[in-house]
């Protein structure tokens, strides 16, 4: 049986700050030993339930946060960026599910940290209609290819957005979201065996876990930018529709390409702020 895990950051326990997923201070130092660990409880709980290859993916910011030498050498590990899938990147079709970790709440919601893809870039994504966070693209595009969620870890608030998208998928909690910057968490050592659990019981009932899309293609993906000359530039490419200064909306046959859509978005409005 094979799992692919996708981990994240902002949704560790005991992160809560923009300061913790930015490189080059002590916080993130600390944060990113948080992130390894929670990865490594799930990669414990993948084993446990019998899974005899597991991927991991670094899948925060630069993609390359996780302390590889001490995650479990069971696992095969994804990382660095660009990459096509981004935080998919590694998921096949052979894989009998997906668990995302250290996940948050969508960019225009309530939550920890919340944002989608790139809180620079992104103030709210909509597909076909629906609040779209980095579940809804990440494990739609899993789903797409026949891959389930099993499993996703995080504050309430993205907990909720799974119960509402994915819900067949286990939901591990492991914080309250108090605000934007702030969190009532459960200890490190505690969400770790949390996940741990709901890993081994997700990934023991995988074969009864059938693929669920959050929305069918074609998909019209309606993209607010924080600001507008992001929606300036983009705009120049063919094919997308300029709706109102800072939003723009396009189509796309598959979550694949929306995904690459997306990432060039993030990367546009990545060079264009000083």
């Amino acid at each position: 049986m094979k799992i692919f895990i996708s981990v994240d950051i902002e949704g560790a326990a005991g992160v809560c700050e923009p300061l913790q997923g930015q490189r080059g201070n002590p916080e993130y130092e600390t944060a990113r030993r948080l992130m390894t660990e929670e990865a490594n409880a799930a990669i414990r709980g993948a084993f446990d339930a019998g899974a005899t290859e597991v991927t991991v993916a670094d899948s925060h910011g630069p993609m390359r946060n996780m302390i590889v030498e001490d995650l479990d050498p069971r696992a095969r590990v994804v990382s660095g960026k660009p990459r096509r899938l981004s935080m998919a990147q590694g998921v096949r079709k052979d894989h009998d599910g997906i668990v995302l970790i250290g996940y948050h709440a969508a960019a225009g919601e309530k939550g920890i940290l919340a944002h989608t893809i790139s809180g620079l870039a992104f103030a709210r994504i909509e597909i076909n209609g629906i609040v779209a966070g980095e579940p809804t693209i990440f494990a739609g595009y899993a789903a797409e290819i026949g891959v389930p969620l099993l499993a996703a870890s995080g504050d309430d608030r993205l907990c909720a957005e799974i119960s509402e998208q994915f819900p067949a998928a286990h939901r591990i909690q492991t914080k309250i979201a108090l605000g934007a910057q702030a969190s009532e968490s459960l200890s490190p050592s505690q969400a770790r065996e949390l996940i741990t659990t709901g890993v081994r019981d997700a990934v023991r009932q995988a074969h009864t876990q059938q693929p669920r899309l959050p929305s069918e293609p074609p998909l019209e993906v309606r993209v607010e930018f924080m600001k507008q000359v992001h929606a300036d530039a983009v705009s120049l490419l063919p094919d997308i529709e300029r709706i109102d200064a800072r939003s723009v909306s396009f189509s796309s046959a598959t979550y694949e390409q929306a995904i690459g859509s997306l990432s060039v978005f993030a990367l546009v409005a990545q060079a264009l702020t000083p």
